[in-house]
């Protein structure tokens, strides 16, 4: 009994599919089952992929960098000018050492975190934010932050850049 083309071509077209499936899942399982290590901010300090302006007043706290940079438009000054003056800000935050937990919810919540910090500079103007000493911005922030974390608290707020564009 001889295969018909539609028969032999449906058998090649199953031949292919099942291969493709093997493959996929062989990749996702490979992937999935590869230990990962998250890259702690000593290990991207000393890659060069971070820069350490300010070291933790405690000891104790590690860094969480991982809000990156972020561009904020300030409030306008004058009438003229109808925007703002550009703002880049590189913020990370200090948390006590070992706490995984609370690590989770800093990256769950790191959009959320990206919002204070939008909402707190965009506000102001450039004059109104030079004038406010670091000190007492650093504080604010870090209150504003604490107020948003339910699992732990932030003990600091520090910034790698603080730049304004114009």
């Amino acid at each position: 009994m001889a295969l018909s083309k539609t028969d032999l071509l449906n058998k090649v077209l199953l031949a292919i599919i099942i291969l493709l499936v093997i493959v996929i899942v062989s990749g996702t399982l490979i992937v999935k089952l590869s230990p990962k290590k998250a890259a702690e901010a000593r290990e991207l300090i000393a890659r060069g992929k971070a820069i350490n302006l300010a070291e933790p007043a405690d000891t104790s706290d590690i860094a969480y960098f991982e809000l990156g940079t972020l561009r904020i438009t300030t409030v306008n000054e004058d009438e003229e000018n109808m925007l703002g003056v550009g703002m880049v800000l590189s913020p990370w935050l200090a948390y006590p050492a070992g706490d995984s937990v609370f690590y989770e919810e800093l990256a769950r919540k790191k959009n959320v975190l990206k919002a204070v910090f939008q909402q707190y500079f965009s506000e102001r103007t450039k004059e109104q934010i030079l004038s406010i000493p670091e000190e007492a911005i650093t504080k604010n922030m870090c209150e504003q932050i604490n107020t948003k974390l339910s699992l732990g608290r932030i003990s600091d707020v520090y910034f790698t850049d603080y730049l304004f564009l114009e």
